[in-house]
């Protein structure tokens, strides 16, 4: 499965719609159901590189289910995510490169933010 499935192209779009207010609380709240429909997608595809993704979105619902959430961790994951994404533009359509870059940037920025609380 690549990012140019539709299904992933819809996730997609609504995860850069999380970020679209730079509210990290509000996306916060939402990330949950976000992550859980990634976690889906991505270990549904059986590549390699999709599974540890996967595996850093099931740590990152953890850290964001903490009823104290820790930004060190959390920032850490974001980073790690983005990294990840970074990793993976090369291969992707070309229609989606944009998103995944922007997506990449709000999870660094966001990872900066909470590092920076």
């Amino acid at each position: 499965m690549s990012i140019s499935h539709s299904a992933s192209a819809d996730h997609l779009t609504a995860t850069l719609r999380l970020f679209e207010g730079g509210n990290l609380s509000e996306a916060a709240a939402t990330a949950p159901a976000n992550i859980d429909g990634w976690i889906q997608l991505l270990r549904a595809s059986g590549d390699d590189a999709h599974q540890t993704i996967a595996a850093d979105l099931v740590q990152l619902k953890g850290y964001l289910a903490d009823p104290r959430p820790d930004p060190a961790p959390i920032g850490s994951a974001l980073f790690t995510l983005a990294e990840h994404i970074n990793s993976l533009v090369d291969n992707a359509n070309p229609r989606y490169i944009d998103s995944l870059n922007q997506l990449a940037q709000a999870l660094s920025d966001a990872g900066r933010q909470l590092q920076q609380a």
